[in-house]
């Protein structure tokens, strides 16, 4: 199978880069396509015609979305509606990915799929604008909601406590957001058994994530727990998030319930502090 995917520099694309070594792949970055671009983006699907569009490109910087707006909504939502109109020419099935930042974050309990939606800045906004342009769209369409996604590469949480860790004695971490924390890989080793499986009747939303959830302090415990010999820090403190103010407010709880996707395409999934393992022998 000859597959199309987009940001292949950022943490999903890298490693689907990695993991979806039996398929042809045409990996592209920002240089090879700008997603602000819309023919661009029509060309180059145009010159691969490829059997399947995977898109983990995204504005993701959820601060700076306030600030530009305009920029976020072209890349997380007109980008995607010209890859699902392209994919339904060709009649090829379309990945994208989204976020657990659709949600308001004030239930109690895991978000299921079909809870409403209610994002709380401008790049939740933008994603959630993606999803629905991907649905009317129409066609075969796979739209996988992720939460706290980490890798090696790139900027993300568990790099960030990695690298204090080395530098500090104490470190304070916000205890009062829940989530669940999802490494590339695991994304990506998701979408390698998800492929095969793709029809026309399994089309739709889905949230892919670990079992499981954590706060963000825990998952710091658990980093430093696994990792530990490497780090100088000797106390680590709980914070409330308002005693860590930022630009945009975020979801109390990114909870995402993975339910579904387990039913419907048969996997087994590890818990996130297992996911974990496998990064820190990797990192």
């Amino acid at each position: 199978m000859k597959i199309l995917i987009t940001g292949v520099n950022g943490q999903v694309g890298h490693a689907l880069i990695r993991e979806l070594t039996d398929h042809e792949l045409i990996g592209l970055t920002r240089q090879d396509c700008d997603l602000i671009n819309l023919d661009q983006i029509r060309q180059v699907i145009d010159l691969h015609q490829p059997d399947l569009i995977i898109n983990p490109a995204a504005y993701t910087n959820v601060d700076q979305a306030e600030d530009e707006p305009e920029l976020a909504f072209q890349i997380n939502r007109d980008a995607p509606r010209v890859m699902a109109e392209k994919a339904r020419e060709y009649n090829i099935p379309f990945i994208h990915f989204s976020t657990d930042y659709v949600f308001e974050g004030e239930k109690e309990e895991a978000y299921a799929e079909k809870y409403p939606t209610q994002p709380l800045g401008i790049y939740g906004q933008s994603k959630l604008a993606g999803e629905e342009v991907i649905q009317e769209v129409g066609g075969q369409n796979y739209i996988f909601r992720t939460s706290w996604v980490y890798s090696t590469i790139g900027h993300n949480f568990f790099l960030t406590m990695k690298k204090l860790c080395q530098e500090r004695e104490e470190l304070k971490v916000v205890s009062d957001q829940a989530g669940v924390p999802t490494s590339n890989q695991f994304v990506a080793r998701q979408i390698q058994q998800i492929i095969p499986q793709l029809k026309e009747n399994n089309t739709g939303i889905y949230h892919l994530v670990p079992d499981g959830s954590s706060s963000w302090y825990e998952f710091a415990q658990e980093i430093i727990r696994q990792a530990n010999p490497q780090f100088n820090l000797k106390n680590l403190y709980q914070i409330q998030t308002h005693e860590f103010p930022t630009k945009t407010k975020r979801p109390k709880n990114s909870v995402l319930n993975n339910a579904k996707i387990k039913h419907t395409f048969n996997l087994r999934l590890n818990n996130w502090d297992t996911v974990l393992e496998k990064i820190i022998d990797e990192a």
